[in-house]
C-alpha cells in the first residue's frame, strides 16, 4: 500500500523483509483509480456474499499489507486513535455504531429488547434503523430501496468491544498480537458468541419466525466502519435485501472461513518491520498546522471515497466549487490528498511526479512519459500543432470505440460515450495537474505548485489544444463537448480531458452525465477565485494573461490559415470580394452568419477588419468540415460583438444606439475579445448608426437608459459608395 518507505525504515529490514515489502507494494494496483484499501477492495472483489467471496477478501487483503496497513487507513481518516488502539466517538469521522457501543448515543425505546440478549447484554448491544427506514421497508421506489430496513423486522448487532480488530469481520484474527490482536481461534469463539446473541435476541424478543437470517457488509463494502451484524426476519423480506444481496454475507460464510484458518492453524501477523505505521505521518495542512478529520461519509477512509459521500453529483460550476472548498477548509487541501497518492502509490514523494510503473496502472501517465505508446495515434498527434509538445491525444480500447452505442449493459459504462471520443493529456507529470480539482491549489514553495492565475493559463490552453484537434481531425461536427473528471469522481488518476463529439453520444455519456464537469465550469470557478483573493491586482494579471493566451490561440489559428491558403479559395462558403457578400463562421464550434460589410464596420486597422479585408495577405482563414471559416475565438463573447455590429449596420447615422448590455459573467471575456479584435471602442460607449435612414420606422427613438457617458460627436455626412446595395438583402441574423 506504501509506495515510498524511508531508507532509514528500509535499512533496518533483513532481505527477505524488503523482498517482503516490494512484493505487497506492488500488488496494490489502483484498480478504478483507487486510493484506499477500501476502494481497492471493491474494484477487485465486487461481491462479497459467500465463503469463497469472503476468502478471497481477507487473502487480498493480507497481500495489500494485512491488518496493519489497514491501521493505517483507519487512522489516517481518523477512525481510530493511535494511542489507544479504539475506535474514535468523535464527531468527525461519524461513527454510528461506535457511538452506541460507548454509550454516547442511546436508543431508549430499546430497552426491552436489550434484555432479550440475556446474559449476551454485557458484551453485546441491539439497536435499531432509522424509524423512517423501517417504515418504509417494503417500498419500492428507488429513493428508499437502498437504504429502507431489508426486512419488516430488521434489528442490528454491535459489539461494547471498541478495539478496532472487531471494527469489522474482515480482520478478525488477523491482528498482530502486538497490536492487541487476537488468534484466529479466539477470534472465532468471539464470532461464534456473536452468532448465538443475536439467534438468543430474536427467539426471546417475541413477533420474530424462526427463519432468521444474520449478515454482515465486509469492509470495502460497509458504510459504517463499527461492528454491525444484520439480524432479518427472513419470512418478510423487502426489496432491500435484494438490492443489497452483492454485500450480504452471511455470518456462516465467516464462521467457515475462520474455521478453515483455526483447523490449518493458519496466523497472518504482519510484523512491523514488514509494513510501518509511519507514526509521525498526520492529517495536518503544512499551513497554519490545523488537523482536518473526514466526516466518514459512509464509511469513507480516503479523501476520494469522502468527496464521493458528499458531492455525489459533480458536473456544473456549482458542484465543483463546492468539491475545492471541501479539499481546502475540510480535508486538508493539496497536502492531505498529496500523502493520499502517495500512500497508495501514484506519485513520488521524492520528485511530485506521477509514478508510471505498473503497480498502480497509471494509463495517461504511462502515455504521457512514452511508457505505454498509441502508435496509431501518431497522424492525430499531429494535428495538435503547436500545443503537441505540451500535450498528448490518446484514444480509447477499440473495442470500447465499436460499442459507443452499445446499450448492452456490459457496454455501457465502459464504452467510448461519443462515436467520436478522443482524450487529452499532459506531458508535465508533475501531481498538481493530475486533475483539475487541484488545479492552482498545490503550494509553490516545497512542492512546485503554480500560482491559480498560471493555472487557469494553462487550462485555457488545454482547451485551446483541444478546440485545435477538433476542429482539425476529419469526420467531426462542429459540436463539441470538453469534460474533466473531477477526483472522487475519476477512474483514472492522471489527467484526462474527455473530447466528445456531441453529434453523436452513447449510453456511457449518459450513464455519466453526473459527473461529466464541463471545462467551461472549471475556468469560471477557477476565475472566481482569483478575482476574490486578489481584488483588482489579480483580475488585471489574470486579463493579461488571457489575453496572452487568446493571442497565442490566433498566431496558432492563423499559421494554418497559410498552410491552407490554396484550398481556401475553394470553399463555397466564402467566395467573391464584393461588399455584399455573407460569411459563414465557426466561432468556437457554433455557426455564425453574417454580412462582410457588418464586420467592414470594425475600425480601419483592427483585426477583425483585416482579416475579412480583400488585402488580407499575412494570412489565409481555416476551414471547418462544412466548410466555414474556423474562429478559435470564445463563441458567446463574439456573438455578442457581432450582433452589436450588425445593430451598428441597421442604425441610421442620424441615431445613437447605447452599448450592449453584457451579462456580468460575460463582461471579462467580452472585454478581452473585443480588445484583441480591435473594436473597444465600438462596444465601449454610445456610438452613431453607421446604416441608411431609408426604410426606417418613423417612430421617435425612445430615449436612452445608459448614463455618465461622454456623447460622441456628430456623424460625418452619409457617403455611399454607387456600387454599395441600398438595402438589407444581404444582412443575415443567423446566429443559430
Amino acid at each position: 500500500m506504501f509506495a515510498a518507505l524511508s531508507e532509514r525504515f528500509l535499512s533496518e529490514c533483513s532481505a527477505e523483509e524488503v523482498v517482503e515489502i516490494e512484493r505487497r507494494q506492488s500488488f496494490f494496483v489502483g484498480a478504478d483509480g483507487a486510493t484506499s484499501l477500501k476502494a481497492e477492495i471493491v474494484a477487485r472483489v465486487p461481491k462479497i456474499c459467500d465463503a469463497s467471496s469472503f476468502r478471497e477478501a481477507r487473502d487480498l487483503l493480507e497481500r495489500l499489507g494485512g491488518a496493519q496497513a489497514l491501521r493505517e487507513e483507519l487512522l489516517f481518516s481518523g477512525f481510530v486513535d493511535p494511542s489507544t488502539g479504539r475506535l474514535t466517538v468523535n464527531d468527525k469521522p461519524f461513527n454510528v455504531f461506535a457511538h452506541f457501543a460507548a454509550g454516547k448515543m442511546e436508543q431508549t425505546s430499546l430497552a426491552a429488547e436489550q434484555d432479550a440478549l440475556g446474559d449476551y447484554k454485557s458484551k453485546f448491544l441491539i439497536c435499531a434503523n432509522r424509524p423512517d427506514n423501517d417504515r418504509h421497508w417494503d417500498s419500492t421506489d428507488p429513493k428508499w430501496m437502498s437504504k429502507a430496513s431489508m426486512a419488516r423486522r430488521h434489528r442490528f448487532l454491535t459489539t461494547k468491544d471498541l478495539h478496532w480488530q472487531w471494527f469489522n469481520l474482515l480482520v478478525a484474527g488477523l491482528v498482530p498480537s502486538e497490536l492487541g490482536g487476537i488468534s484466529p481461534r479466539e477470534a472465532l469463539t468471539v464470532v461464534e458468541e456473536m452468532k448465538a446473541a443475536a439467534l438468543r435476541f430474536a427467539r426471546n424478543v417475541g413477533g420474530w419466525s424462526d427463519q432468521v437470517g444474520l449478515y454482515v457488509n465486509v469492509f470495502g463494502h460497509n458504510n459504517v466502519n463499527s461492528l454491525f451484524v444484520h439480524i432479518l426476519d427472513m419470512t418478510e423480506v423487502g426489496p432491500g435485501f435484494s438490492v443489497q444481496a452483492f454485500k450480504n454475507c452471511p455470518l456462516d460464510a465467516v464462521l467457515k472461513v475462520l474455521r478453515e484458518e483455526a483447523a490449518s492453524s493458519m496466523t497472518v501477523s504482519v510484523s512491523k518491520a514488514i509494513m510501518p505505521m509511519h507514526p509521525g505521518k498526520s492529517r495536518v495542512s503544512s499551513a497554519g498546522g490545523k488537523h482536518f478529520f473526514f466526516a466518514g461519509t459512509d464509511g469513507a477512509t480516503s479523501l476520494k471515497a469522502e468527496i464521493i459521500g458528499r458531492i455525489p453529483v459533480l458536473k456544473d460550476a456549482s458542484s465543483f466549487r463546492e468539491a475545492r472548498r471541501l479539499l481546502v477548509e475540510e480535508l486538508g487541501g493539496a497536502g492531505t490528498l498529496r500523502q493520499e497518492l502517495i500512500r497508495s502509490g501514484f506519485v513520488n514523494e521524492e520528485t511530485n511526479q506521477l509514478t508510471t510503473g505498473n503497480n498502480p496502472f497509471n494509463v495517461f501517465a504511462k502515455c504521457a512519459a512514452g511508457a505505454l505508446q498509441q502508435p496509431n495515434m501518431a497522424a492525430e498527434q499531429a494535428l495538435l500543432g503547436k500545443f503537441k509538445d505540451e500535450f498528448m491525444i490518446c484514444s480509447n480500447r477499440p473495442e470500447n470505440d465499436e460499442h459507443w452505442d452499445s446499450e448492452d449493459p456490459e457496454w455501457v459504462g465502459k464504452a467510448s460515450m461519443s462515436r467520436r471520443h478522443r482524450f487529452l493529456t499532459s506531458r508535465d507529470l508533475h501531481f498538481q495537474w493530475f486533475n483539475a480539482l487541484l488545479f492552482g491549489l498545490v503550494e509553490q514553495d516545497g512542492w512546485g505548485g503554480v500560482s491559480k492565475v498560471k493555472a487557469l493559463a494553462q487550462i485555457e490552453k488545454m482547451k485551446a489544444a483541444a478546440l485545435k484537434y477538433a476542429t482539425a481531425v476529419e469526420g467531426w461536427s462542429d459540436k463539441i463537448g470538453i469534460f474533466f473528471h473531477v477526483f472522487g469522481h475519476n477512474s483514472v488518476n492522471s489527467l484526462h480531458l474527455h473530447i466528445l463529439d456531441m453529434k453523436e453520444l452513447g449510453p456511457t455519456f449518459w450513464r455519466y452525465e453526473y459527473k461529466n464537469c464541463p471545462i467551461d465550469a472549471v475556468i469560471k470557478v477557477l476565475k472566481e477565485e482569483i478575482d476574490h483573493e486578489q481584488g483588482a491586482e489579480g483580475r488585471l494579471q489574470r486579463l493579461e494573461l488571457a489575453a496572452s493566451q487568446a493571442a497565442l490561440a490566433v498566431t496558432e489559428a492563423a499559421s494554418l490559415m497559410v498552410e491552407r491558403k490554396s484550398t481556401s479559395q475553394q470553399h463555397s462558403k466564402w467566395q467573391g470580394s464584393g461588399s455584399g457578400d455573407v460569411v459563414q463562421l465557426n466561432v468556437g464550434g457554433e455557426p455564425v452568419s453574417i454580412a462582410k460589410e457588418t464586420l467592414q464596420i470594425a475600425p480601419k486597422g483592427s483585426l477583425l477588419r483585416e482579416m475579412f479585408n480583400d488585402r488580407w495577405d499575412g494570412h489565409q482563414h481555416q476551414f471547418d468540415a462544412e466548410g466555414r471559416v474556423f474562429l478559435n475565438f470564445p463563441s458567446r463573447a463574439f456573438k455578442i460583438i457581432a450582433d452589436h455590429l450588425r445593430l451598428l449596420h441597421l442604425t441610421p447615422r442620424t441615431a445613437l444606439l447605447n452599448p450592449p448590455r453584457v451579462p456580468w459573467e460575460l463582461q471579462d471575456e467580452v472585454l478581452e475579445l473585443s480588445w484583441l479584435l480591435g473594436v473597444h471602442p465600438l462596444i465601449d460607449g454610445p456610438q452613431w448608426g453607421r446604416g441608411e435612414s431609408r426604410g426606417l420606422p418613423p417612430k421617435p427613438r425612445p430615449p436612452s437608459r445608459f448614463c455618465g457617458r461622454r456623447r460622441p460627436p456628430p456623424p460625418p455626412p452619409l457617403r455611399v459608395p454607387a456600387e454599395q446595395p441600398s438595402d438589407f438583402s444581404k444582412v443575415s441574423i443567423d446566429v443559430s
